[in-house]
C-alpha cells in the first residue's frame, strides 16, 4: 500500500541527530514507495509567532490565511503524519507548537458544530501518526515531568483523526550521552516502524 507521507521537522542545528533521523526517514518513505512531502520548519523559515492579524482570524476560513494555504493543502493530502524533533522542557520546540497551533487550524483539522459546541474532527484522511523524538533527559525524567509533548500529539491530535488512526511513538532518551551504537539502533528502530506500516 503506498502511502501519503507529510514529515514535519524541527531542529535548528543541520549537523544534528535530530536532523539525521529526519533525512532518514524521508529516505526510507521513498525507498518503499510512498509518497513524502515535507515540512522542514527552520529550512523554510516558518514563523513561531502568532501575528495580531491572524489570531484575529482564527476562527475564520482557511482560505483568510494564504500565507499557510501550502501548510493546510499537504495536511489535508496525508495520510500519514511523521513529527521529528527534539523534546525542550517536556513538549516540542516552539517552531513546532507553532505549525501545530497555526496549521491544524479550524476548518482544516477540526471545526465547531453550531448547535452542539463541540469540536469535529477533520483531520479523518489521518490513519498513522509517528513521532520521533529525543530527550535529553532520562526515560524516568520524563515520566516524572509528565511527559506533556507525548500528550499533545497522542492524545489531542490523534482524537481529530481517523477513529482507525494509530500513533507510534518513538523516543531515544539521554540522547547527548547516548553512543554511536545506540544512535544507530534507534535509527533501525525507526526503519522498521516505517518499512511495517507500508
Amino acid at each position: 500500500m503506498t502511502r501519503r507521507v507529510l514529515v514535519v521537522h524541527a531542529h535548528p542545528d543541520p549537523t544534528s541527530f535530530s536532523r539525521a533521523l529526519f533525512d532518514h526517514v524521508g529516505q526510507v518513505c521513498r525507498e518503499v514507495g510512498n509518497e513524502v512531502r515535507v515540512h522542514d520548519l527552520y529550512g523554510a523559515g516558518f514563523s513561531a509567532a502568532m501575528s495580531a492579524n491572524e489570531w484575529s482570524l482564527r476562527g475564520a476560513a482557511p482560505s483568510t490565511k494564504p500565507h499557510l494555504v501550502p501548510y493546510f493543502e499537504d495536511v489535508a493530502w496525508c495520510d500519514t503524519l511523521v513529527f521529528v524533533y527534539p523534546t525542550w522542557w517536556s513538549g516540542q520546540p516552539a517552531i513546532l507548537k507553532a505549525w501545530i497551533d497555526r496549521v491544524l487550524a479550524n476548518g482544516v483539522a477540526w471545526k465547531v458544530d453550531e448547535s452542539t459546541g463541540h469540536v469535529m474532527p477533520r483531520l479523518r484522511n489521518v490513519t498513522r501518526i509517528i513521532v520521533v523524538a529525543t530527550h535529553g533527559r532520562s526515560r524516568g525524567a520524563n515520566l516524572w515531568c509528565g511527559r506533556a509533548g507525548r500528550t499533545a500529539i497522542v492524545r489531542s491530535i490523534r482524537r481529530l483523526c481517523s477513529w482507525r488512526c494509530r500513533a507510534h511513538w518513538l523516543a531515544l532518551h539521554a540522547v547527548d550521552r547516548s553512543t554511536r551504537f545506540e544512535r544507530d539502533r534507534f535509527m533501525q528502530r525507526v526503519e522498521r516502524v516505517l518499512r511495517r506500516i507500508s
